[in-house]
Protein backbone atom coordinates (compact mmCIF):
# COMPACT_ATOMS: atom_id res chain seq x y z
CA UNK A 1 0.00 0.00 0.00
CA UNK A 2 1.35 3.67 -1.10
CA UNK A 3 1.99 6.27 1.10
CA UNK A 4 3.65 9.59 1.54
CA UNK A 5 6.99 9.61 3.02
CA UNK A 6 9.65 12.18 4.41
CA UNK A 7 13.08 11.60 3.71
CA UNK A 8 16.32 13.28 4.09
CA UNK A 9 18.88 13.14 1.77
CA UNK A 10 22.23 11.63 2.95
CA UNK A 11 24.29 10.55 0.49
CA UNK A 12 24.65 12.26 -3.27
CA UNK A 13 27.08 11.21 -5.68
CA UNK A 14 28.11 12.06 -9.50
CA UNK A 15 28.28 8.24 -10.66
CA UNK A 16 28.67 9.04 -14.42
CA UNK A 17 28.51 12.11 -16.93
CA UNK A 18 25.17 12.45 -16.53
CA UNK A 19 23.53 10.19 -13.64
CA UNK A 20 23.28 10.84 -9.98
CA UNK A 21 22.51 8.39 -7.35
CA UNK A 22 20.86 9.53 -4.25
CA UNK A 23 20.51 7.81 -1.01
CA UNK A 24 17.48 8.97 1.01
CA UNK A 25 17.04 8.31 5.05
CA UNK A 26 13.63 7.98 5.73
CA UNK A 27 12.28 10.31 8.40
CA UNK A 28 8.44 9.32 8.77
CA UNK A 29 7.74 6.82 8.47
CA UNK A 30 10.97 5.45 9.53
CA UNK A 31 10.85 2.23 7.60
CA UNK A 32 9.42 1.05 4.15
CA UNK A 33 7.87 -2.30 2.88
CA UNK A 34 8.18 -2.61 -0.76
CA UNK A 35 8.61 -5.21 -3.34
CA UNK A 36 11.66 -5.30 -5.80
CA UNK A 37 11.34 -3.69 -8.70
CA UNK A 38 8.95 -1.11 -7.43
CA UNK A 39 8.88 2.65 -7.96
CA UNK A 40 8.49 5.36 -6.04
CA UNK A 41 6.94 9.28 -6.82
CA UNK A 42 8.98 12.07 -5.88
CA UNK A 43 7.91 15.22 -5.37
CA UNK A 44 10.18 18.00 -6.95
CA UNK A 45 8.39 21.32 -7.15
CA UNK A 46 4.47 22.50 -7.18
CA UNK A 47 3.10 20.19 -9.85
CA UNK A 48 6.81 18.81 -10.44
CA UNK A 49 6.78 14.36 -9.62
CA UNK A 50 8.66 12.09 -11.03
CA UNK A 51 8.40 8.13 -11.09
CA UNK A 52 11.66 7.24 -10.19
CA UNK A 53 12.82 3.20 -9.72
CA UNK A 54 13.86 1.99 -6.16
CA UNK A 55 17.66 1.03 -6.86
CA UNK A 56 18.39 -0.32 -3.35
CA UNK A 57 16.99 -3.54 -2.21
CA UNK A 58 14.27 -3.81 0.28
CA UNK A 59 15.82 -5.26 3.05
CA UNK A 60 17.59 -1.84 3.77
CA UNK A 61 14.19 -0.38 4.72
CA UNK A 62 15.24 2.26 6.17
CA UNK A 63 16.00 4.32 3.15
CA UNK A 64 16.22 4.23 -0.64
CA UNK A 65 18.52 4.24 -3.44
CA UNK A 66 17.42 6.69 -6.59
CA UNK A 67 19.75 7.24 -9.97
CA UNK A 68 18.54 10.00 -12.16
CA UNK A 69 19.79 10.99 -15.51
CA UNK A 70 19.45 14.79 -15.09
CA UNK A 71 20.74 15.44 -18.62
CA UNK A 72 16.77 16.21 -20.42
CA UNK A 73 17.81 19.29 -17.74
CA UNK A 74 13.88 19.72 -17.38
CA UNK A 75 12.50 20.46 -13.85
CA UNK A 76 12.87 17.19 -12.21
CA UNK A 77 17.04 17.27 -13.61
CA UNK A 78 17.48 20.49 -12.07
CA UNK A 79 15.56 19.60 -9.04
CA UNK A 80 18.33 16.72 -8.66
CA UNK A 81 20.93 18.78 -10.05
CA UNK A 82 20.69 21.57 -6.96
CA UNK A 83 19.65 19.10 -4.02
CA UNK A 84 22.57 19.11 -0.94
CA UNK A 85 23.02 16.26 1.55
CA UNK A 86 20.43 17.68 4.96
CA UNK A 87 17.79 18.60 2.46
CA UNK A 88 14.42 17.10 2.99
CA UNK A 89 12.10 15.58 -0.23
CA UNK A 90 8.84 13.79 -0.13
CA UNK A 91 7.81 11.01 -2.12
CA UNK A 92 4.39 8.62 -2.40
CA UNK A 93 6.03 4.77 -2.84
CA UNK A 94 5.79 1.93 -3.19
CA UNK A 95 4.32 2.86 -6.98
CA UNK A 96 3.88 0.72 -9.96
CA UNK A 97 5.90 -2.66 -9.90
CA UNK A 98 5.32 -4.50 -13.29
CA UNK A 99 9.11 -5.40 -13.28
CA UNK A 100 9.13 -7.46 -10.32
CA UNK A 101 9.91 -11.13 -10.83
CA UNK A 102 7.59 -13.62 -11.43
CA UNK A 103 7.94 -16.59 -9.10
CA UNK A 104 9.22 -19.49 -11.23
CA UNK A 105 12.33 -21.50 -11.47
CA UNK A 106 12.52 -19.62 -15.22
CA UNK A 107 15.64 -17.48 -15.91
CA UNK A 108 15.45 -14.22 -15.49
CA UNK A 109 16.93 -11.89 -18.29
CA UNK A 110 17.02 -8.46 -17.61
CA UNK A 111 17.69 -5.98 -20.63
CA UNK A 112 17.96 -2.69 -19.74
CA UNK A 113 19.57 0.73 -21.31
CA UNK A 114 20.80 3.71 -19.21
CA UNK A 115 18.94 4.29 -15.91
CA UNK A 116 16.62 1.79 -16.63
CA UNK A 117 19.01 -0.47 -15.12
CA UNK A 118 18.20 1.02 -11.78
CA UNK A 119 14.81 -1.74 -10.92
CA UNK A 120 17.66 -4.54 -11.90
CA UNK A 121 20.04 -3.68 -9.47
CA UNK A 122 17.22 -3.84 -6.23
CA UNK A 123 15.82 -7.24 -8.03
CA UNK A 124 19.39 -8.93 -8.35
CA UNK A 125 20.59 -8.20 -5.02
CA UNK A 126 16.70 -8.88 -3.86
CA UNK A 127 16.48 -12.72 -5.37
CA UNK A 128 20.03 -14.65 -5.29
CA UNK A 129 18.47 -17.92 -5.93
CA UNK A 130 16.77 -17.89 -9.55
CA UNK A 131 19.20 -17.71 -12.54
CA UNK A 132 19.83 -14.29 -13.44
CA UNK A 133 21.39 -12.30 -16.66
CA UNK A 134 21.56 -8.58 -17.16
CA UNK A 135 22.16 -7.21 -20.83
CA UNK A 136 23.05 -3.62 -19.99
CA UNK A 137 23.55 -0.97 -23.16
CA UNK A 138 24.75 2.04 -23.01
CA UNK A 139 25.81 4.62 -25.61
CA UNK A 140 29.22 5.62 -24.43
CA UNK A 141 31.82 4.21 -21.61
CA UNK A 142 31.52 7.49 -19.32
CA UNK A 143 28.19 6.98 -19.03
CA UNK A 144 28.54 3.65 -17.05
CA UNK A 145 28.16 3.13 -13.17
CA UNK A 146 27.88 0.20 -10.94
CA UNK A 147 30.13 -1.35 -12.74
CA UNK A 148 32.00 -2.69 -10.07
CA UNK A 149 28.93 -3.91 -8.37
CA UNK A 150 27.87 -5.87 -10.93
CA UNK A 151 31.08 -7.48 -11.48
CA UNK A 152 31.40 -8.45 -8.04
CA UNK A 153 28.20 -10.08 -7.83
CA UNK A 154 28.68 -11.91 -10.65
CA UNK A 155 31.61 -13.52 -8.57
CA UNK A 156 30.60 -13.87 -5.79
CA UNK A 157 27.00 -16.03 -6.87
CA UNK A 158 27.01 -18.57 -9.58
CA UNK A 159 23.19 -17.88 -10.81
CA UNK A 160 24.37 -14.40 -11.81
CA UNK A 161 26.16 -13.02 -14.86
CA UNK A 162 25.67 -9.89 -16.95
CA UNK A 163 26.97 -7.86 -19.88
CA UNK A 164 28.08 -4.44 -20.58
CA UNK A 165 27.15 -2.93 -24.45
CA UNK A 166 28.26 -0.07 -25.80
CA UNK A 167 26.59 1.32 -29.40
CA UNK A 168 29.26 4.31 -29.46
CA UNK A 169 32.22 3.21 -27.54
CA UNK A 170 36.20 4.50 -28.22
CA UNK A 171 38.05 3.23 -30.43
CA UNK A 172 40.45 1.51 -28.10
CA UNK A 173 37.15 -0.63 -26.39
CA UNK A 174 37.69 -4.53 -27.27
CA UNK A 175 34.22 -5.48 -25.16
CA UNK A 176 31.15 -5.30 -26.20
CA UNK A 177 29.79 -2.82 -28.60
CA UNK A 178 26.54 -2.86 -30.75
CA UNK A 179 22.91 -2.56 -29.88
CA UNK A 180 21.88 -4.62 -26.58
CA UNK A 181 18.78 -6.26 -28.64
CA UNK A 182 21.64 -8.01 -30.97
CA UNK A 183 23.46 -9.78 -27.57
CA UNK A 184 19.82 -10.74 -26.18
CA UNK A 185 19.14 -12.68 -29.34
CA UNK A 186 22.11 -13.81 -30.10
CA UNK A 187 23.01 -15.69 -26.72
CA UNK A 188 20.13 -16.40 -25.01
CA UNK A 189 18.83 -20.14 -26.24
CA UNK A 190 15.72 -21.18 -24.94
CA UNK A 191 13.65 -18.14 -24.96
CA UNK A 192 10.33 -19.99 -24.92
CA UNK A 193 11.35 -20.75 -21.03
CA UNK A 194 12.84 -18.15 -19.93
CA UNK A 195 11.39 -14.79 -18.56
CA UNK A 196 12.21 -11.17 -20.03
CA UNK A 197 12.32 -7.92 -18.24
CA UNK A 198 12.67 -4.70 -20.11
CA UNK A 199 13.61 -1.39 -18.84
CA UNK A 200 14.66 1.54 -20.94
CA UNK A 201 14.08 3.56 -23.65
CA UNK A 202 10.85 3.14 -26.22
CA UNK A 203 12.85 1.98 -29.10
CA UNK A 204 14.50 -1.00 -27.01
CA UNK A 205 11.38 -2.31 -25.01
CA UNK A 206 9.41 -1.97 -28.16
CA UNK A 207 12.17 -3.82 -30.44
CA UNK A 208 12.92 -6.23 -27.97
CA UNK A 209 9.67 -7.15 -26.97
CA UNK A 210 8.92 -7.51 -30.93
CA UNK A 211 11.44 -10.15 -31.14
CA UNK A 212 10.74 -12.10 -28.39
CA UNK A 213 6.71 -12.81 -29.41
CA UNK A 214 8.18 -13.16 -32.74
CA UNK A 215 10.29 -16.12 -31.33
CA UNK A 216 7.35 -17.32 -29.43
CA UNK A 217 7.73 -16.35 -25.71
CA UNK A 218 4.86 -16.06 -24.10
CA UNK A 219 3.84 -12.91 -23.38
CA UNK A 220 2.95 -13.36 -19.86
CA UNK A 221 6.89 -13.91 -19.76
CA UNK A 222 8.24 -10.24 -21.04
CA UNK A 223 7.49 -7.58 -18.66
CA UNK A 224 8.26 -4.14 -19.89
CA UNK A 225 8.31 -0.54 -18.65
CA UNK A 226 9.52 2.84 -20.30
CA UNK A 227 12.07 5.07 -18.50
CA UNK A 228 11.88 7.77 -21.67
Amino acid sequence: MSQKFEAQVIKKEKVSSKVYCVTFQLLSPPTILFTAGQNMMVMMGTGVNRTMSIASPPSLNSSVLMAHDTSPQGPGSKWTDNLKIGDTAFFVAPTGGVLSFIDSPRKKVMVATGTGVAPFRSMILDKKNYPMVLYWGLRRQEDVFWKEEFDELQQLFSNFSWRLIYSKPSENWTGDKGHVTEYVMNNEKDMENSEFYLCGNKAMVSEVSAKLLERNVPKEQIKMELFY
